[in-house]
């Protein structure tokens, strides 16, 4: 199965980052993401093996969120950082300073199964479209948004069909 751990977004926010998607749709070509889809990713597993599920929720449930982690989207940006996009995301603020250590300690909890560490540095996204074809980098879109928090985060699998990805919780992590 395929796996990620990520953070839920309220409906408020997903409908802010719609309007994000349409202040860009006429600037590139791509696949857009519809609100179902949208999250925030700590983490990409990638895929497992079924045996490794007990062991991955026993090593998730022993990662604690200190505090609520408070964000705001504060406009668009794109990745790579340089050259050609590959995808357009909702670039974040982490307004509590929880964030990237939340990410952190997920990173070492999924490490204890067998999953190797992020060689990357966190940046927190979430990821709008991705690019179809090899095309200019749109202009940045400002749109800060409300804040908005979570006090959990969620393994989720992802199955792939026709109409694009499917992501069904698998278990959630207070």
């Amino acid at each position: 199965m395929r796996l990620f751990v990520a953070i839920e977004l309220p409906e408020s926010i997903k409908r802010h980052l719609a309007l994000m998607q349409n202040a860009l749709r006429d600037s590139i070509r791509a696949r857009w993401l519809s609100a179902e889809q949208m999250h925030l990713t700590l983490k990409f597993l990638g895929e497992t093996p079924d045996r490794d599920l007990p062991r991955l929720i026993a090593a998730l449930k022993s990662v604690e969120m200190n505090r609520h982690v408070e964000m705001q989207i504060i406009g668009t940006v794109c990745f790579p950082t340089h050259g050609l996009p590959r995808i357009v995301a909702a670039s974040l603020r982490d307004l509590s300073g929880e964030l990237g250590d939340l990410q952190s300690r997920i990173d070492q909890a999924c490490r204890v199964v067998g999953f190797p560490l992020e060689v990357r540095r966190f940046t927190p996204h979430i990821t709008l479209a991705r690019v179809k074809d090899r095309q200019p980098r749109p202009s940045p879109v400002p749109a800060a948004s409300p804040t908005f928090n979570s006090s959990e985060f969620v393994l989720y699998e992802s199955r792939l069909d026709h109409r694009g990805p499917k992501y069904t919780p698998l278990a959630h992590f207070p």
